[in-house]
């Protein structure tokens, strides 16, 4: 019989891997390197600041005038995984919504509107930005509590966990300009101090810094800790099944969005006379999901359909507290989602999910209401991106962009008013593992770089008016398909060369 201990010990490594795997071998030894590295907390990089444009952007902000008298008030609700099948209004069979049916129904209906991500750190600093995923350094995934496994991974890599101070932010530019800014709900975009909310121009905030299934799960109003997770979790723990759930207390994830709903309502009650920018960020429908208590079991969606139309009622008691108040009619209402459908939710008809540059994974649901400004019921094909959001509240607001960097948005007031054609040639698709963007869209026709079809991954070209990303197409539209993938690689070269898009005087 053979002994273990006469075995070489590079024979023994080597008989170990093939038995597991070499890929769970190197991320064993990753992990193991991680956890020391969290014990001695060691910061390889810290948040990179570019001083030059930090000082043009205080320059920007001290330069803005105050809002014209006639500015709407702007309310910002933004669903976490919300699917492009998950509303009634949206073709949902299974998932009523007739609040925020009503709020389309009053306004306009966006068909071909997209997230600048598939998940939702890059997406939000999209849409508070409106710039790309690598102009804020928020490409290549999401962002991690700083003192986790993941946190400390991302700067080991050079890679931000954090929204630089330099960027701009829609809340900025508005408080600047005389409004009351205040967000409700989830952040995301850094945990440091020095990049929470509060730092990027809100006012007052109330609400969570990641994602629900992340540890530890803290409510802050502001920079105070009110609720504290004491549950019984580590660097290591999250929390992705509602069936499984961390033991002890915390914040009830149940009430989470009644907590959210009455934060709104006692805001809109406090604004007075003054111009206001509400930023409510849900939690849900990310999971874990928990419906709330008044309302578990009565969806024919099952849990995630509890949480979704808890979610519907949420707006529908928001909306009600607009009339209340007297304030929906000058209240640009703008209801959207940071990505695509994930566990449990619905794309629809569309191809792919939440963490995919298919559509399914990108195209959302976008309802815009301003009465007597958006015509009620109305309905438009044209293609926008969340980027476009910044740039639109600025021109609603009477505020100028700035001018040190490339805005990828473009202003939609036209497109909101009337019907006209998008103010884009073409969307790009940022993958979630990479800076540059690997698909691209003109008003009918959608290139992807990659198919990732297993024995067949090469280009694909499909005509997303009529099957959905179904069908490959190139042989019908060859010049079309080759004028597409030109303008794609054209916009990865200059991703490349200029990854913040700054302009230099």
């Amino acid at each position: 019989m053979s002994n273990a201990r006469n075995i070489p010990s590079t024979k023994l490594f080597s008989r170990f891997a093939l038995i597991v795997g070499y890929p769970i071998v190197a991320l064993v030894l990753v992990v193991v390197v991680l956890f020391f590295l969290r014990l001695i907390q060691v910061q390889f990089v810290s948040p990179v600041v570019s001083q030059e444009h930090a000082e043009e952007k205080a320059r920007y902000l001290a330069s803005l005038k105050t809002a014209p008298a006639d500015a709407p008030n702007i309310i910002i609700i933004f669903f976490d995984d919300l699917g492009w099948g998950d509303l009634s209004s949206y073709g949902s069979q299974v998932i009523d919504t007739p609040h925020i049916d009503q709020v389309a129904a009053q306004g306009l209906k966006m068909t071909f509107f997209y997230s600048a991500s598939p998940v939702c750190t890059p997406s939000r600093a999209a849409l508070l930005t409106g710039r790309f995923p690598p102009r804020t350094r928020t490409d290549r995934h999401v962002f991690f509590p700083d003192n986790s496994i993941v946190g400390n991974g991302r700067r080991m890599m050079g890679l931000a966990n954090e929204l630089p101070k330099e960027e701009v932010t829609i809340a900025e530019v508005l408080s600047a300009a005389g409004y009351r800014t205040h967000m409700v709900g989830k952040w995301h975009l850094g945990d440091g101090k020095g990049y929470r909310p509060t730092d990027f121009g809100f006012q007052n905030w109330y609400g969570l810094l990641f994602s629900n299934d992340m540890y530890p799960l803290d409510m802050y109003r502001n920079d105070e800790i009110v609720i504290e997770d004491k549950r019984s979790g580590s660097f290591l723990s999250n929390e992705r099944d509602e069936m499984n759930p961390l033991q002890g207390l915390g914040v009830d994830q149940k009430e989470l969005t009644t907590l959210y709903t009455d934060e709104v309502v006692n805001f809109l009650e406090s604004v007075g006379d003054t111009p206001f920018f509400l930023y409510l960020s849900h939690t849900f429908p990310h999971v874990p999901h928990y419906p709330s208590s008044d309302y578990a079991g009565t969806s024919d969606g099952g849990s995630y359909g509890d949480v979704v139309e808890d979610l519907d009622r949420s707006t529908g008691i928001i909306m009600q507290a607009l009339a209340r108040l007297n304030l929906d009619e000058n209240t640009v209402v703008i209801i959207t989602s940071d990505n695509g459908a994930d566990y449990n939710g619905s794309p629809g008809a569309l191809r792919g999910r939440k963490g995919e540059i298919m559509e399914g994974g990108q195209r959302v649901p976008m309802i815009v209401r301003w009465p007597g400004h958006v015509e009620a019921k109305r309905s438009t094909g044209a293609m926008a991106m969340n980027t476009d959001i910044f740039p639109t509240l600025l021109s609603l607001a009477g505020q100028s962009l700035p001018v040190d960097r490339i805005i990828d948005g473009r202003d939609l007031t036209e497109l909101f008013l009337q019907d006209t054609a998008s103010p884009h040639d073409y969307l790009y698709y940022f993958p979630v593992l990479d800076s540059l963007p690997g698909a691209i869209r003109d008003a009918d026709l959608k290139l992807l770089l990659s198919s990732g079809d297993v024995g067949r991954n090469r280009p694909h070209l499909s005509r997303l008016q009529l099957d959905a990303e179904n069908h490959e197409v190139s042989n019908l539209f060859p010049k079309r398909g080759q004028l597409l993938e030109k303008v794609l690689l054209e916009m990865r070269q200059h991703v490349a060369d200029n990854p913040r898009g700054w302009i230099e005087n």
